[in-house]
């Protein structure tokens, strides 16, 4: 049994279960506002599956250890569910970035024409500006 190998896969599946956990977390939180399920539960998914590819490699390690074979295919679940978890990661960065460039180009000075055509996270983040504007005027 090679040490680093296994050290470094319990600290990689102990920072993607922090990772999956932090997503959760977020998207939880954030949840009451109807935005970030684009972003937080891909983040959540792809930390489960980079902890699954490190328990199977971890397991694997420990049963080859004790003379048993579970599958011969272990590298190849490990590749495939850290691809993946890639993957996912990509797509929702990828996602999100083009949601936040979206909000950027909204007008400084919006007609009822162009309200309409806001997208919800825009109206959204609109609101929580006027509503962060009113509570500094309300607390000076």
């Amino acid at each position: 049994m090679n040490w680093v190998i296994l050290f470094s896969d319990i600290l990689f599946a102990l920072v993607a279960t922090v990772l999956g956990v932090l997503g959760l977390g977020t998207f939880k939180a954030i949840k009451h506002l109807g935005i970030g399920k684009s972003f937080w539960v891909p983040i959540f998914v792809s930390g489960f599956l980079f902890v699954f590819g490190s328990a199977v490699r971890i397991f694997h390690e420990f049963a080859v250890e004790l003379g048993w074979s579970l599958t011969i295919y272990t590298d190849e679940i490990v590749r495939i569910s850290w691809l993946l978890a890639l993957c996912i990661l990509m797509g929702c960065i990828y996602n999100y970035s083009r949601k936040v460039k979206t909000a950027i180009r909204v007008p400084k000075q919006a007609d009822a024409h162009s309200v309409a055509e806001l997208t919800l996270i825009q109206k959204q983040t609109n609101e929580l500006l006027k509503r962060i504007e009113k509570l500094k005027k309300e607390n000076m």
